[in-house]
């Protein structure tokens, strides 16, 4: 027997086939586009669109939502409320949707993350948080390469490396983890000797260190920091390394010493968003939890 279909269901799978022949998320990362760049010719040039296309195509999306999310004017676009909303939930859906593309196109958070880093960030940063990490991805498996030379990713099997100081122009990919005082500081009582200066074997990047001439060089900040506790000299060491020995009284820092700042970051080859999951999950994890300061 022939049923007349309820016209409220002919009315939500008519709505639902419109929604099917629409790209939505294009139109949300068109309107984020619009949104970033101020208009939609500057939106449309980095779409590679037309203006009109672009113009076009926030008009459909508006009339579709019901809701004004862009006032116009002659050379530029101010998002409204409603449009500050929509962007929010739109670049969540976005990072969601890369999200799980990743994890589907890259696999779960498992295998080895060969990591290269400082003796002094591994002892101090990193040994005391890999608990939480490692509790947290029961698949993961680590692998430290403890240097304070600068490793070149492009040319061994290193997927992370942490790196103090400026960073050059290259195609590496860099997150920071904040930045260090870097203090003169000596033995308690020790002699205030000049050329007693200790510091590292290999040039620094940062002009704050090139004033340094030392005449006991080591080539890791851990070991400096030891051989200034012995009483050899004074020496430069990121404020973390040396923080437990001041406390203790075991250093102290140089009067009227100046006082340096360098930058520390986890850098990495690729895009965040095409990184596998395992290398992904610990720059999320650095960049969180592995801050110098």
């Amino acid at each position: 027997m022939y049923t007349p279909l309820d016209k409220n269901a002919c009315a939500v799978s008519s709505r639902k086939a419109v929604m099917r022949e629409i790209n939505r998320l294009q139109e949300m990362e068109v309107f984020l586009t619009v949104v970033d760049e101020g208009s939609f010719s500057a939106a449309a040039l980095r779409r590679q669109m037309t203006p009109s296309a672009v113009s076009k195509m926030m008009t459909r999306l508006e009339t579709r939502l019901g809701a004004s999310l862009l006032r116009r004017s002659t050379r530029r676009v101010q998002v409204t409320d409603e449009g500050q909303a929509f962007a929010r939930a739109a670049r969540g859906v976005l990072d969601a949707l890369d999200q799980a593309e990743r994890e589907a196109g890259c696999g779960p958070v498992a295998g080895l993350v060969r990591i290269a880093t400082s003796a002094a960030y591994a002892n101090h940063i990193l040994a005391p948080i890999l608990p939480e990490l490692l509790e947290s991805q029961p698949e993961l498996d680590l692998d430290l390469i403890v240097s304070d030379g600068i490793s070149d990713l492009a040319g061994h099997p290193i997927d992370l490396a942490v790196r103090a100081g400026p960073l050059p122009d290259s195609s590496l990919q860099a997150r920071s983890l904040g930045a260090s005082d870097i203090l003169a500081v000596r033995a308690v009582g020790a002699p205030a000797a000049p050329d007693l200066q200790i510091g590292f074997s290999y040039a620094r990047r940062d002009p704050f260190w090139r004033d340094d001439a030392p005449r006991l060089r080591a080539t890791d900040g851990n070991t400096i920091a030891a051989l200034a506790i012995a009483g050899c000299g004074t020496a430069r060491a990121a404020a973390f390394v040396v923080r437990d020995a001041l406390a203790s009284g075991a250093l102290e820092i140089v009067p009227g010493s100046t006082v340096g700042r360098e930058e520390f970051h986890v850098v990495y080859l690729g895009k965040t968003a095409s990184l596998p999951a395992r290398i992904a999950a610990v720059v999320e994890f650095l960049t969180r939890r592995g801050r110098v300061g």
